[in-house]
């Protein structure tokens, strides 16, 4: 397909009152035409429903790359909450949009996918953002290991104010680490980048799964293929109380283990369970120093994900 020349800064939309830095008020350096004639073609995908707070800053940080061979779909489900209108704002860059009620957001990604043409697909969800010149990092990944299913890379954890809260490197990338999601393996989906043949291969999101269509889709995709990890970091994830795995954590939890017991884990999800009913214990029936130690450690277990992850 013929790709649009993507904007510049000037290009866009003013950013609305009291936004600066990236992606309201900076750009970064475009590759050279030479380097960019191997570069692999990119769909991106963002499912939308009800994040105006988020979205635009979220459009913006995918416009910004300044990637030449950028195809980029919004699927809005349904939006009221002046979404819609953002979206509009930017529909003369986009490959691709609607705003029609769906079956969730799997459903979402799934429709997008199917518009795709890319060679590298992704989902870019409405609250989170790609970092300056990511998309060019990811192109020389692909560049590099053709042979992968998928590439990750790091991501930031921030709040809604854009206060940095870690950096999460993606680690055990072998599908028995990734089955042990949040244990032995893991990433931010963010930062994923997957392999258009390989997801054919794989098979669509499971649209029955509202919480964890994510883990079964990457463990499905680890059997394509290898997951090629960097810690480079490439985009950023906001964390909010509304935000679907923290508003609904048990549910998000039971979905994952039903997961990993039907793709075969079955020992994975009892010793994971088993650890969440004694720290639910501890919760609801421990000394006050107990349930402070408790909360300490699962505050700081992504850091110290981290720190073993580098030794």
């Amino acid at each position: 397909m013929l790709f649009p020349a993507p904007p510049r800064l000037a290009d866009l939309p003013p950013p609305p009152p009291g936004k600066r830095g990236w992606p309201w008020t900076e750009e970064r350096p475009r590759p050279s035409v030479e380097e960019a004639e191997g570069f692999p073609s990119i769909t991106i995908v963002t499912p939308s429903f009800n994040q105006a707070a988020f979205a635009e800053a979220t459009l913006r940080s995918v416009l910004l790359q300044g990637y030449p061979r950028l195809e980029y779909v919004v699927m809005d489900g349904g939006s009221t909450d002046g979404s819609v209108e953002i979206i509009r704002k930017y529909e003369r860059w986009l490959a691709g949009w609607v705003s029609e009620k769906d079956d969730g957001q799997s459903h979402a990604i799934n429709k997008g996918f199917d518009r795709a043409s890319g060679e590298v697909v992704a989902w870019l969800n409405s609250d989170d953002r790609l970092m300056p010149a990511s998309l060019q990092a990811v192109a020389r990944a692909v560049l590099a290991r053709r042979d992968a299913a998928a590439w990750v890379g790091a991501a930031r954890s921030v709040t809604p104010s854009g206060r940095l809260i870690y950096v999460n490197e993606p680690r055990g990338l072998d599908l028995p680490s990734l089955a042990d999601w949040g244990g032995a393996g893991g990433f931010i989906q963010p930062a994923a980048f997957f392999s258009r043949a390989a997801v054919v291969r794989a098979g669509p999101l499971d649209e029955r799964l509202h919480f964890a269509f994510d883990l079964d889709f990457f463990l499905r995709l680890a059997e394509q293929g290898p997951l090629v990890g960097t810690r480079e970091v490439w985009a950023e994830e906001t964390i909010h109380p509304s935000a679907k795995t923290n508003a609904q954590r048990g549910k998000s939890l039971a979905e994952a283990h039903v997961v990993q017991i039907r793709r075969g884990f079955e020992e994975v999800a009892k010793r994971q369970m088993a650890a969440e009913l004694q720290e639910w214990d501890v919760l609801k029936r421990g000394t006050l120093a107990e349930r402070v130690k408790l909360q300490v450690n699962l505050a700081l277990r992504p850091l110290l994900d981290r720190v073993r992850t580098r030794n």
